[in-house]
């Protein structure tokens, strides 16, 4: 779930509404013709693949990053030139 409720009532309110809502999905998707329902899982597996071909991208490209430049070097340089100047002074 992409964002869960902070509060006991969203909680709940959000089970309620999981309890009511999956079995009426089954009974609709158990309804429908087989070909639609193979149509359907291939959707669902080909988004599964891409969610966790991207998630594998997105590690190798955060892997890459160790090392090279970033935000807190220059604040880290930022303070030690600060730090200096003070000393200097």
């Amino acid at each position: 779930m992409a964002h869960w409720p902070k509060t006991i009532s969203g909680n709940i309110f959000t089970i309620a509404l999981a309890i009511l809502v999956v079995p009426m999905l089954v009974w609709f998707l158990i309804t429908l013709p087989i070909v639609f329902q193979l149509g359907l899982a291939a959707v669902v597996l080909a988004c599964v693949a891409l969610a966790v071909w991207r998630h594998r991208v997105e590690s190798a490209r955060e892997r890459n990053w160790v090392g090279e430049f970033s935000f807190g070097d220059v604040v880290r340089r930022r303070h030690a030139d600060e730090a200096l100047e003070v000393a200097v002074r």
